[in-house]
């Protein structure tokens, strides 16, 4: 289950990325936007971390997440139709998930790649790339780093006090997660009989909320239920 910028500009809600969400977003027109960018093809698999797309998979990672599609036509960054993306295995997918690590800096881990359509003629793929609190994330511009970001349609480069601002929010980030941490194993541990057993104690804290795949309230209670053990 995902909720992305194809769900969101047709009012969905979260689902499966499939051939009907893809043409009905393109039936629409949709345009590219901060979370959609459209591509007509794939990059080369040859020389892949050379090619725009560890720009694109950072511009989006650096704008709180979103998605690449390709195989879609655009003019005036709206969608017009769909091309044929051609042949696409897995090592061509391990080829995309390569370059969000190896050309990124630091990483993008937890691509998402979709294939679309079985026939010659309609195949695409969409590649979700995941918000992230890791950011500034960089790549190489020639001989020195620069900071890509989503700009509405466009992509285009950090200033110095856009990457201050983004590390400066990484470190509250990981300071805070500390501290959440702490806290929620002091109230764990709390009142626990540890000079004549043992306790195995463990807490955990979300660094980026799972959208799309929440428990429900039943759920949490069943996972509790069956975590929680006595004598």
């Amino acid at each position: 289950m995902s909720f992305t910028a194809l769900h969101r500009v047709l009012g969905r809600g979260p689902g499966p990325l499939t051939d009907e969400l893809l043409d009905s977003a393109v039936a629409a027109g949709a345009t590219e936007s901060d979370d959609l960018d459209w591509k007509s093809e794939l990059p080369p698999q040859k020389g892949l971390p050379q090619t725009d797309f560890p720009k694109d998979v950072a511009a989006m990672a650096n704008s709180g997440g979103g998605v690449i599609v390709f195989g879609v036509h655009e003019s005036q960054k709206a969608a017009t139709g769909r091309t044929d993306v051609g042949d696409f295995d897995e090592g061509y997918e391990r080829s995309l998930r390569s370059a969000a690590i190896t050309a990124i800096t630091p990483p993008v881990f937890g691509l998402n790649v979709f294939r679309l359509g079985s026939a010659e003629g309609e195949r695409a793929v969409i590649v979700e790339v995941p918000a992230s609190v890791d950011g500034p994330h960089l790549i190489y511009r020639g001989d020195y780093f620069g900071a890509p970001v989503r700009n509405d349609a466009d992509t285009v480069w950090m200033k110095e006090r856009q990457i201050e601002a983004m590390y400066r929010a990484r470190f509250d980030e990981r300071r805070h997660a500390t501290e959440v941490l702490d806290t929620l194993y002091a109230e764990a541990a709390a009142g626990r009989d540890s000079e004549t057993r043992a306790w195995l104690v463990a807490v955990a804290h979300p660094r980026l909320p799972r959208v799309g795949s929440r428990l429900t309230r039943d759920e949490a209670r069943e996972i509790l239920a069956k975590a929680e053990w006595t004598e």
